[in-house]
């Protein structure tokens, strides 16, 4: 809708054409704004403080400073950017997120999943790659014998485990055919229980605790 206060988004990495290539797509938008881009770490923090985007692109491996380093300065200086980073491993998942990280893509991702996962940073979820969360779901099923899984019940696990694809409240209640309220419940005990703030914390201490 015209007067919308679009989404601003900066850029940082470390290759010029993938810049390019992501200013192209996310301008394809036109509820976001694409306000700088940086190809280095300093850069990427000094531009960050100057124009306070809403979102942040973030390559893992800049030079000056690397994306998990930049993610915990940004985190620090600008509490309410929200991180979303890129990257063409999965290794680093666990620390992007424990760095403040809000999602994490990998560069083979398609233009709607781009789009759509800044959207939803924007928004405080943390959408994650389909590959990655398949692998993570995976890994973590194997483990729910595990005696720490007892700290949530078998509810709280499901809403978890969906939170953990990138799905919001209304989405995890028709999926589980719950109510609003139930799902704002659930996810409320899950963050007092792992003694998190938020969904993207609720998902990194799940992982290192071998919840789901």
């Amino acid at each position: 809708m015209q007067g919308e206060r679009k989404v601003k988004v900066l850029l940082a990495d470390r290759h010029i054409l993938v810049l390019e290539g992501l200013r192209r797509i996310l301008e394809t938008d036109s509820e976001i704004q694409v306000v700088g881009s940086a190809r280095n770490g300093n850069e990427a923090i000094g531009k960050a403080s100057q124009l306070s985007p809403d979102v942040i692109v973030m390559d893992l491996e800049m030079p000056d400073i690397d994306g998990i380093g930049v993610t915990k300065e940004l985190k620090r200086r600008l509490p309410d950017t929200r991180i979303l980073v890129m990257s063409f491993g999965e290794d680093l998942v666990n620390e992007a997120i424990e760095a403040g990280a809000s999602g994490y893509l990998t560069k083979d991702s398609e233009t709607a999943e781009i789009t759509t996962a800044v959207h939803q940073v924007s928004r405080g979820l943390c959408p994650i790659a389909p590959s990655i969360t398949r692998k993570l779901v995976t890994e973590l099923s194997g483990l729910r014998r595990n005696q720490q899984s007892l700290l949530l019940t078998s509810r709280e696990t499901e809403v978890l485990r969906l939170i953990a694809q990138g799905m919001n409240s209304s989405e995890i209640g028709n999926q589980l055919f719950l109510s609003l309220s139930t799902v704002k419940r659930e996810v409320g005990q899950i963050f007092d229980k792992l003694g998190v703030n938020d969904r993207p914390h609720a998902v990194s201490e799940a992982i290192r605790r071998r919840l789901i």
